[in-house]
């Protein structure tokens, strides 16, 4: 296994736990998140966009490594093009749901039940990519 392979390896078990962090999160928990970032918030100087910023830049740059990682740790390339409309998609979400908790909007079940697919599916995709890089 060469050491792409072995970073990619690693970076999928980070990848795993800390979405199954957020997979068993309760719904009090996230909603008390919710309230922490909404006061930091409005207590900050910061404009919705600029927090935004902070999300997503972070998000995508992890996310782009990851899927580079992939691509070049020897699986097949259509691997990581559906890694990358995953991670994209779970891009949207996030910046959705952190416009909805700095606007003050409760945070719905719905969105509870998605963000633990979303989650779900996270681990997956760390998991499966862990062992088709082992077999």
């Amino acid at each position: 296994m060469d050491i792409v392979a072995k970073i990619t390896m690693v970076a999928s078990v980070i990848f795993m736990g800390f979405n199954a962090s957020q997979f068993v999160a309760s719904y009090a928990t996230l909603c008390e998140k919710a309230h922490v970032v909404r006061n930091l918030a409005r207590e900050s100087d910061f404009e919705e966009i600029d927090l935004r910023r902070t999300n997503i830049v972070p998000s995508l740059l992890l996310s782009v490594a990851y899927v580079v990682l992939v691509f070049f740790s020897g699986l097949v390339p259509w691997i990581a093009a559906v890694i990358a409309f995953k991670l994209a998609f779970s891009l949207i979400f996030s910046d959705r749901e952190l416009c909805m908790v700095i606007r003050g909007e409760k945070f719905k079940r719905t969105y509870f039940w998605l963000d633990k697919v979303d989650s779900f599916l996270n681990i997956s995709i760390g998991l499966l990519v862990a062992l088709f890089l082992v077999l």
